[in-house]
């Protein structure tokens, strides 16, 4: 079977590598975002909230002792997340954040409810500000932060060197910016062309501007689409 590079944060990557180690392959780790939690103002009780990621939901429903309180979720993964913190009142969203805004106006509107999106330090698309050009009150707290780790292993670098690696999965903008730009600060861009990148989806491969051997992405954002690309 295959050796695969992981590059999502340590929890994340984890649950990937129990998954492709069930299924036959090799895993190596290379987390490239650190996720640190942060304190925070809990949102008044008359407003909804949103998550948007694993983290949003891990680090932002934490403390929330109201569990019947509505939860818009991206995606199954997220929505599992807050549905094992006990919440019962879990909407489920498509797998991105701008395809949940029409359920979010629809209700929103209808409904007229107040959002707080519950996100990182770093945010990609701002709910948020979309909401308020709509006419409806939202706005986000900060519960967690990011940091890039642009470091390798030596481990990491000797199966890098050694050209083990068949493919490096990306499941984000940032983390496939970020491992390039390791890589770049290693002066190794020859590590890339022993190694196929596979992204989550188009956005995230069109990050990927290095000499990979190949770059192939999902078609649609989920990690089973990913993990039929692996050979």
């Amino acid at each position: 079977m295959s050796t695969v590079l992981i590059t999502r944060p340590q929890e994340e990557a984890t649950a990937t590598a129990e998954k492709l180690e069930r299924m036959g392959h090799r895993v190596v780790t290379a987390p490239m975002i650190a996720v640190d939690p942060v304190s925070f103002e809990i949102p008044d009780e008359g407003r909804s909230l949103i998550v948007t990621s694993k983290n949003g939901a891990r680090h932002g429903l934490a403390n929330i002792g109201n569990k019947e309180r509505p939860i818009f979720a991206v995606g199954e993964a997220t929505a599992d997340i807050a549905r094992q913190l006990g919440f019962t009142n879990v909407t489920v969203g498509p797998g991105t954040a701008r395809e949940m805004i029409p359920t979010l106006l629809e209700c929103g509107i209808s409904e007229k409810r107040k959002y707080t999106h519950l996100a990182g330090n770093v945010i990609s698309y701002n709910i948020a500000d979309v909401l308020r050009g709509e006419g409806i009150d939202a706005d986000y707290t900060v519960t967690y932060q990011t940091r890039a780790v642009r470091t390798f292993s030596l481990g990491v670098q000797e199966a890098l060197d050694e050209g083990e690696i068949d493919y490096a999965l990306f499941y984000s903008p940032r983390t496939a910016t970020i491992f390039e730009e390791a890589v770049a600060d290693y002066e190794r861009s020859d590590w890339l062309q022993k190694m196929n990148a596979l992204a989550l989806s188009t956005r995230v491969a069109d990050c990927l501007i290095g000499p990979w051997r190949t770059v192939n992405y999902a078609i649609i954002p989920t990690e089973k689409a990913l993990f039929s690309l692996i050979g």
